[in-house]
């Protein structure tokens, strides 16, 4: 006589194995969208930093431009100014993801940095709000600070993911650690 069904044990394991193998692939899916969210909101932030040389080196409104940064926060400030975070003209605030915060700021363990650009030559300094200096590049107004790099970390929340992302004398770069820049 010829079986035509299953039985009830053949039926349960083959349901515990596809239960089993959409569980990994679940857990898989969570982790490779966390990575993409923070990678994005590296991206996010780089783009930031590139505007606000691109409007300096244009001379947008004839003024130098920067980037505000506080650590704990989910958005950034690209803004004009003659001097100072202080005395800017304009500011247009940028989100990052919801879920992503700015977690590390390298200079003086500053909670928050300004990076600005100069319209003159690009040069880039890196200053507290009342602009006072905290580091730049060799031929900007902050030349007698040692500091020449500045290392910005950002976190998914909720995990120990971290993204940097650094910008020195004249580049802005991408970076999987939070060393000294070159």
């Amino acid at each position: 006589m010829a079986r035509s069904s299953f039985t009830l044990i053949e039926l349960l394991v083959v349901i515990s194995i596809i239960a089993l193998l959409t569980s990994f692939s679940a857990a898989a899916f969570n982790n490779y969208s966390r990575r993409q969210q923070l990678s994005q909101a590296q991206k996010d932030l780089d783009s930031v930093l590139r505007d606000a040389q691109a409007r300096a080196l244009s001379s947008v409104n004839g003024l130098n431009w920067g980037v505000h940064l506080e650590t704990g926060s989910a958005a950034v400030s690209l803004f004009s100014t003659p001097s100072n975070y202080e005395s800017a003209t304009q500011i247009l605030d940028r989100d990052l993801r919801a879920e992503v915060r700015i977690s590390d700021l390298t200079l003086q363990s500053n909670n928050r940095i300004n990076v600005i650009f100069s319209v003159q030559d690009g040069s880039v300094t890196f200053t507290a709000d009342d602009g006072s200096c905290l580091g730049g590049s060799a031929d900007s107004a902050c030349a007698a600070s040692p500091n020449r790099c500045l290392a910005v970390g950002i976190n998914l929340q909720g995990t120990s993911d971290k993204r940097y992302l650094k910008v020195n004398e004249r580049n802005i770069f991408e970076s999987t650690a939070l060393t000294p820049c070159p």
